[in-house]
Protein backbone atom coordinates (compact mmCIF):
# COMPACT_ATOMS: atom_id res chain seq x y z
CA UNK A 1 0.00 0.00 0.00
CA UNK A 2 1.00 3.61 -0.50
CA UNK A 3 2.97 5.01 2.38
CA UNK A 4 3.70 8.64 3.10
CA UNK A 5 6.40 10.05 5.29
CA UNK A 6 4.74 12.35 7.79
CA UNK A 7 6.78 15.53 8.20
CA UNK A 8 3.95 17.54 9.72
CA UNK A 9 1.69 17.11 12.69
CA UNK A 10 -1.13 14.66 11.94
CA UNK A 11 -4.68 15.90 11.55
CA UNK A 12 -6.27 15.93 14.99
CA UNK A 13 -9.18 13.89 16.30
CA UNK A 14 -11.20 17.10 16.76
CA UNK A 15 -11.02 17.82 13.04
CA UNK A 16 -12.17 14.28 12.25
CA UNK A 17 -15.12 14.64 14.63
CA UNK A 18 -16.13 18.07 13.32
CA UNK A 19 -16.01 17.02 9.65
CA UNK A 20 -17.89 13.76 10.24
CA UNK A 21 -20.55 15.43 12.38
CA UNK A 22 -21.04 18.31 9.96
CA UNK A 23 -21.41 15.98 6.99
CA UNK A 24 -23.86 13.68 8.80
CA UNK A 25 -26.03 16.61 9.94
CA UNK A 26 -26.05 18.16 6.47
CA UNK A 27 -26.96 14.87 4.79
CA UNK A 28 -29.84 14.40 7.23
CA UNK A 29 -31.07 17.84 6.19
CA UNK A 30 -30.64 16.99 2.50
CA UNK A 31 -32.64 13.79 2.93
CA UNK A 32 -35.33 14.84 5.41
CA UNK A 33 -35.29 18.63 5.22
CA UNK A 34 -35.44 18.87 1.45
CA UNK A 35 -38.22 16.28 1.47
CA UNK A 36 -40.19 18.35 3.98
CA UNK A 37 -39.63 21.59 2.07
CA UNK A 38 -40.46 20.12 -1.34
CA UNK A 39 -42.28 16.77 -1.43
CA UNK A 40 -41.52 13.60 0.58
CA UNK A 41 -41.69 11.39 -2.53
CA UNK A 42 -38.81 11.16 -4.97
CA UNK A 43 -38.72 13.84 -7.65
CA UNK A 44 -36.03 14.74 -10.14
CA UNK A 45 -36.02 18.30 -8.83
CA UNK A 46 -35.38 17.18 -5.25
CA UNK A 47 -32.59 14.89 -6.50
CA UNK A 48 -30.93 17.83 -8.24
CA UNK A 49 -31.24 20.03 -5.13
CA UNK A 50 -29.73 17.32 -2.93
CA UNK A 51 -26.89 16.66 -5.38
CA UNK A 52 -25.98 20.33 -5.65
CA UNK A 53 -26.31 20.76 -1.90
CA UNK A 54 -24.00 17.80 -1.20
CA UNK A 55 -21.09 18.97 -3.33
CA UNK A 56 -21.52 22.69 -2.56
CA UNK A 57 -21.29 21.83 1.13
CA UNK A 58 -18.56 19.17 1.06
CA UNK A 59 -16.03 20.99 -1.13
CA UNK A 60 -15.80 24.18 1.00
CA UNK A 61 -15.90 22.10 4.18
CA UNK A 62 -12.90 20.01 3.12
CA UNK A 63 -11.11 23.10 1.77
CA UNK A 64 -11.49 24.70 5.20
CA UNK A 65 -10.49 21.52 7.04
CA UNK A 66 -7.33 21.34 4.91
CA UNK A 67 -6.28 24.79 6.08
CA UNK A 68 -7.07 24.72 9.79
CA UNK A 69 -5.60 23.81 12.19
CA UNK A 70 -3.01 21.82 10.16
CA UNK A 71 -2.38 23.05 6.64
CA UNK A 72 -2.68 20.44 3.89
CA UNK A 73 -3.07 20.59 0.11
CA UNK A 74 -5.56 18.84 -2.18
CA UNK A 75 -2.69 16.66 -3.39
CA UNK A 76 -2.22 15.44 0.20
CA UNK A 77 -5.66 13.82 0.08
CA UNK A 78 -5.07 12.19 -3.29
CA UNK A 79 -6.29 14.80 -5.77
CA UNK A 80 -3.73 15.38 -8.49
CA UNK A 81 -4.18 17.81 -11.35
CA UNK A 82 -7.08 17.26 -13.72
CA UNK A 83 -5.02 15.78 -16.59
CA UNK A 84 -3.64 12.88 -14.58
CA UNK A 85 -6.83 12.80 -12.53
CA UNK A 86 -9.04 12.06 -15.50
CA UNK A 87 -6.88 9.09 -16.48
CA UNK A 88 -7.02 7.81 -12.90
CA UNK A 89 -10.81 8.33 -12.85
CA UNK A 90 -11.15 6.24 -16.01
CA UNK A 91 -8.93 3.54 -14.51
CA UNK A 92 -11.08 3.46 -11.37
CA UNK A 93 -14.25 3.15 -13.45
CA UNK A 94 -12.61 0.36 -15.42
CA UNK A 95 -11.89 -1.64 -12.27
CA UNK A 96 -15.64 -1.96 -11.81
CA UNK A 97 -17.00 -1.73 -15.35
CA UNK A 98 -14.95 -4.44 -17.07
CA UNK A 99 -15.85 -7.35 -14.77
CA UNK A 100 -19.42 -6.11 -14.26
CA UNK A 101 -20.05 -5.77 -17.99
CA UNK A 102 -18.51 -9.19 -18.61
CA UNK A 103 -20.83 -10.86 -16.09
CA UNK A 104 -23.87 -9.07 -17.53
CA UNK A 105 -22.89 -10.04 -21.08
CA UNK A 106 -22.51 -13.71 -20.11
CA UNK A 107 -25.81 -13.68 -18.19
CA UNK A 108 -27.70 -12.14 -21.10
CA UNK A 109 -26.08 -14.47 -23.66
CA UNK A 110 -26.94 -17.49 -21.51
CA UNK A 111 -30.56 -16.37 -21.21
CA UNK A 112 -30.40 -15.95 -17.44
CA UNK A 113 -31.58 -12.34 -17.66
CA UNK A 114 -32.32 -9.57 -20.13
CA UNK A 115 -31.85 -5.83 -20.25
CA UNK A 116 -34.85 -3.91 -21.56
CA UNK A 117 -34.27 -0.45 -23.01
CA UNK A 118 -37.49 1.56 -23.20
CA UNK A 119 -36.16 4.79 -24.68
CA UNK A 120 -34.44 5.89 -27.86
CA UNK A 121 -30.67 5.93 -28.08
CA UNK A 122 -30.62 9.72 -27.84
CA UNK A 123 -32.89 9.79 -24.79
CA UNK A 124 -30.97 6.99 -23.10
CA UNK A 125 -27.67 8.78 -23.70
CA UNK A 126 -29.11 11.98 -22.25
CA UNK A 127 -30.42 10.17 -19.20
CA UNK A 128 -27.09 8.42 -18.72
CA UNK A 129 -25.25 11.75 -18.86
CA UNK A 130 -27.68 13.41 -16.45
CA UNK A 131 -27.54 10.50 -14.02
CA UNK A 132 -23.74 10.51 -14.12
CA UNK A 133 -23.69 14.19 -13.18
CA UNK A 134 -26.13 13.58 -10.31
CA UNK A 135 -24.09 10.64 -9.01
CA UNK A 136 -20.91 12.69 -9.15
CA UNK A 137 -22.46 15.59 -7.26
CA UNK A 138 -24.51 13.64 -4.71
CA UNK A 139 -22.29 10.63 -4.01
CA UNK A 140 -18.94 10.22 -5.75
CA UNK A 141 -17.38 13.66 -5.26
CA UNK A 142 -18.58 14.59 -1.75
CA UNK A 143 -18.36 11.14 -0.18
CA UNK A 144 -14.91 10.44 -1.61
CA UNK A 145 -13.61 13.87 -0.61
CA UNK A 146 -14.77 13.32 2.95
CA UNK A 147 -14.08 9.64 3.58
CA UNK A 148 -11.33 8.40 1.25
CA UNK A 149 -9.86 11.90 1.03
CA UNK A 150 -9.81 13.84 4.28
CA UNK A 151 -10.68 11.14 6.81
CA UNK A 152 -8.40 8.48 5.30
CA UNK A 153 -5.54 11.01 5.23
CA UNK A 154 -6.23 11.96 8.84
CA UNK A 155 -6.17 8.33 9.95
CA UNK A 156 -3.10 7.52 7.84
CA UNK A 157 -1.21 10.22 9.71
CA UNK A 158 -1.49 8.07 12.84
CA UNK A 159 -2.07 4.49 11.71
CA UNK A 160 -0.80 2.08 9.05
CA UNK A 161 -2.56 2.12 5.67
CA UNK A 162 -4.39 -1.13 6.45
CA UNK A 163 -5.80 0.16 9.72
CA UNK A 164 -6.65 3.50 8.07
CA UNK A 165 -8.65 1.65 5.40
CA UNK A 166 -10.56 -0.18 8.13
CA UNK A 167 -11.06 3.00 10.13
CA UNK A 168 -12.57 5.02 7.31
CA UNK A 169 -14.79 2.04 6.41
CA UNK A 170 -16.18 2.06 9.96
CA UNK A 171 -16.75 5.82 9.83
CA UNK A 172 -18.48 5.55 6.44
CA UNK A 173 -20.76 2.79 7.74
CA UNK A 174 -21.61 4.79 10.87
CA UNK A 175 -22.43 7.71 8.60
CA UNK A 176 -24.70 5.48 6.51
CA UNK A 177 -26.52 4.23 9.61
CA UNK A 178 -26.97 7.74 11.02
CA UNK A 179 -28.46 9.18 7.82
CA UNK A 180 -30.67 6.12 7.28
CA UNK A 181 -28.96 4.82 4.14
CA UNK A 182 -27.76 1.67 5.93
CA UNK A 183 -30.95 0.71 7.73
CA UNK A 184 -30.71 -3.09 7.41
CA UNK A 185 -28.08 -5.74 7.99
CA UNK A 186 -27.49 -6.34 4.28
CA UNK A 187 -27.08 -2.61 3.67
CA UNK A 188 -24.62 -2.36 6.55
CA UNK A 189 -22.56 -5.19 5.08
CA UNK A 190 -22.62 -3.48 1.67
CA UNK A 191 -21.46 -0.19 3.21
CA UNK A 192 -18.59 -1.89 5.03
CA UNK A 193 -17.39 -3.86 1.99
CA UNK A 194 -17.83 -0.96 -0.44
CA UNK A 195 -15.99 1.49 1.83
CA UNK A 196 -13.19 -0.99 2.54
CA UNK A 197 -12.66 -1.58 -1.18
CA UNK A 198 -12.68 2.14 -1.95
CA UNK A 199 -10.24 2.67 0.90
CA UNK A 200 -7.97 -0.02 -0.54
CA UNK A 201 -8.11 1.73 -3.92
CA UNK A 202 -7.07 4.95 -2.22
CA UNK A 203 -4.24 3.28 -0.29
CA UNK A 204 -2.81 1.27 -3.19
CA UNK A 205 -3.19 3.79 -6.03
CA UNK A 206 -2.69 6.92 -3.93
CA UNK A 207 -5.41 8.61 -5.97
CA UNK A 208 -8.81 9.89 -4.91
CA UNK A 209 -9.76 10.15 -8.59
CA UNK A 210 -9.59 6.36 -8.85
CA UNK A 211 -12.07 6.03 -5.99
CA UNK A 212 -14.41 8.54 -7.64
CA UNK A 213 -14.31 6.61 -10.91
CA UNK A 214 -15.12 3.28 -9.25
CA UNK A 215 -17.88 4.87 -7.15
CA UNK A 216 -19.44 6.60 -10.16
CA UNK A 217 -19.45 3.50 -12.39
CA UNK A 218 -21.07 1.39 -9.68
CA UNK A 219 -23.75 3.91 -8.71
CA UNK A 220 -24.72 4.98 -12.23
CA UNK A 221 -25.18 1.41 -13.47
CA UNK A 222 -27.01 0.22 -10.36
CA UNK A 223 -29.38 3.20 -10.28
CA UNK A 224 -30.12 3.00 -14.01
CA UNK A 225 -30.71 -0.75 -14.25
CA UNK A 226 -32.15 -1.76 -10.87
CA UNK A 227 -33.14 1.53 -9.21
CA UNK A 228 -36.73 2.66 -8.74
CA UNK A 229 -36.43 6.14 -10.22
CA UNK A 230 -35.18 5.60 -13.78
CA UNK A 231 -37.42 3.80 -16.27
CA UNK A 232 -35.36 4.08 -19.46
CA UNK A 233 -33.60 0.73 -18.90
CA UNK A 234 -34.21 -2.25 -16.64
CA UNK A 235 -32.40 -5.45 -15.72
CA UNK A 236 -34.71 -8.45 -15.31
CA UNK A 237 -33.64 -9.68 -11.89
CA UNK A 238 -36.59 -10.46 -9.61
CA UNK A 239 -34.57 -12.13 -6.86
CA UNK A 240 -31.51 -9.87 -7.08
CA UNK A 241 -29.09 -12.69 -7.91
CA UNK A 242 -27.73 -11.28 -11.17
CA UNK A 243 -27.22 -7.77 -9.78
CA UNK A 244 -25.53 -9.19 -6.67
CA UNK A 245 -23.09 -11.12 -8.86
CA UNK A 246 -22.55 -8.53 -11.59
CA UNK A 247 -22.57 -5.36 -9.50
CA UNK A 248 -21.01 -6.51 -6.23
CA UNK A 249 -19.50 -9.99 -5.89
CA UNK A 250 -17.48 -10.36 -9.11
CA UNK A 251 -16.21 -6.79 -9.64
CA UNK A 252 -15.44 -6.32 -5.94
CA UNK A 253 -13.51 -9.59 -5.71
CA UNK A 254 -11.60 -8.99 -8.94
CA UNK A 255 -10.74 -5.45 -7.90
CA UNK A 256 -9.54 -6.69 -4.51
CA UNK A 257 -7.38 -9.33 -6.22
CA UNK A 258 -5.90 -6.78 -8.63
CA UNK A 259 -5.10 -4.41 -5.77
CA UNK A 260 -3.47 -7.22 -3.81
CA UNK A 261 -1.36 -8.14 -6.85
CA UNK A 262 -0.43 -4.50 -7.50
CA UNK A 263 0.51 -3.94 -3.87
CA UNK A 264 2.54 -7.16 -3.74
CA UNK A 265 4.43 -6.20 -6.88
CA UNK A 266 5.15 -2.75 -5.45
CA UNK A 267 6.48 -4.31 -2.24
CA UNK A 268 8.73 -6.65 -4.19
CA UNK A 269 10.02 -3.74 -6.21
CA UNK A 270 10.75 -1.73 -3.09
CA UNK A 271 12.55 -4.69 -1.53
CA UNK A 272 14.70 -5.16 -4.63
CA UNK A 273 15.87 -1.53 -4.50
CA UNK A 274 16.83 -1.60 -0.82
Amino acid sequence: METTTQTRSPIGAASIFVVLTAVAMWWIFLIDGVGALMVPEYTRGAHIVRALGATLFAVPLIALALRYPVRRSWADIGLERAGAGLRQFAAGAGYWLVPAATVLAVAVAAGWTEITVRASAVETAGVLLGLTVLVLLYEAIPEELVFRGFLYTALAGRWSPAWSVCGQAVLFTVFGVVIGAAASSDRIVLFVVFAALLGALRAVTGSLWTCMGFHTAFQVTAQLLVGDHWSQAELADPDGTISALAFVAVPFLITAALLWWRNSRARRGTGART
